[in-house]
């Protein structure tokens, strides 16, 4: 597996897991559950800051 590939399985795999937490969510929605749902979101904002930081890197090396 290539290290560029890393980050996109991250934000997939963050996705999954946010539409499978409105799917199956907990009998109450208390702040437990927000607060995964906004973590996994800040994931998948991380992740794609730093493919395009990447690309970024790659154009400028060129």
């Amino acid at each position: 597996m290539k290290k560029d590939n890393l980050p996109l399985i991250l934000i997939v795999a963050s996705l999954i897991l946010i539409v499978l937490n409105f799917i199956f969510p907990s009998d109450e929605m208390n702040l437990g559950f927000w607060m995964r749902i906004i973590g996994s979101v800040l994931v998948i904002i991380a992740m794609a800051l730093k493919i395009r930081d990447r690309k970024k890197q790659r154009k400028n090396a060129e």
